[in-house]
């Protein structure tokens, strides 16, 4: 899959692992909840030209160790990994799970974020309580599926009905990654954080992707996050579900260059 191998840092706050090609502007990449480090095969591979592309694993993915599943907590962790790649201030792309992240780093340390892209996501569920039935039933197919067959029924749902059967095997193969703890972690931020109050301050320049064809995050939702967002351009890539970036990576990476590059 990705020829960028896996590297890790340790941080106070624990091991962050890691994939990252190329050189100039530092671009973060973050991985949804069904993802990790690889799921950026393209773009480590085609934005390596303009940027330094740095894919992480999120708390509980690849090598990286857990983290408190708040915004604040993996905020944290994102500032770990700046301070222990020596990047003082980055573009930041989030997907899915990446993006509330990503509305968390801006957020919380605006200082450290130049351009702000956020894919197919959304400000988060802002529940009290215990995890919905939703996300309990992700964690519980987890625990009774094989590996593959979990990864298998991810993918059917993170892609266009008319995604090539190699793309579906990618999305499958990467889903198949996805640990308990990792997963907890990211059901337990998406259910109870909210970024509302930190998305109406952004101040940077942000773009939204989504998938036109998205069943996961559909892209009204993700567009209702976009309304509150000050400098927002907003980009639907057709034919594509929730893993454009993939899908159509031609399309995705043009976009994301044509923004960051201003």
């Amino acid at each position: 899959m990705s020829g960028v191998e896996q590297q890790l840092t340790r941080t106070a706050g624990g091991p962050i692992s890691y994939r990252a090609s190329g050189a100039g502007p530092a671009l973060l990449l973050m991985h949804g909840i069904g993802g990790n480090s690889r799921s950026w095969h393209h773009q480590l591979k085609m934005l390596a030209s303009q940027f330094r592309v740095v894919a992480w694993d999120a708390p509980g993915y690849g090598a990286s160790g857990v983290r408190e599943p708040t915004l604040a907590g993996y905020a944290g962790a994102v500032a770990d990994l700046f301070d222990a790649l020596d990047i003082g201030k980055a573009h930041v792309l989030g997907h899915s799970m990446g993006g509330l992240i990503a509305q968390g780093v801006a957020g919380l340390m605006p200082e450290r974020v130049d351009r702000l892209i956020l894919s197919s996501t959304f400000a988060g569920d802002a529940a009290i309580g215990p995890l919905g039935a939703h996300w309990m039933a992700r964690l519980d197919d987890l625990r009774r599926m094989m590996p593959k067959d979990f990864g298998q029924a991810r993918a059917a749902a993170m892609v266009a009905a008319s995604a090539a059967p190699e793309i579906r095997a990618m999305a499958a193969a990467i889903a198949a990654e996805v640990t308990q703890q990792g997963l907890l972690g990211g059901c337990m931020l998406l259910h109870h954080a909210d970024a509302r109050p930190l998305v109406a301050r952004f101040s940077m320049p942000v773009l939204v992707i989504t998938g036109a064809e998205d069943s996961i995050i559909a892209p009204e939702r993700t567009e209702v996050m976009a309304e509150l967002i000050a400098d927002c351009r907003t980009i639907r890539i057709p034919a594509t579900g929730h893993a454009a970036y993939l899908e159509d990576p031609d399309r995705y990476n043009a976009a994301v260059t044509d923004f960051l590059n201003g």
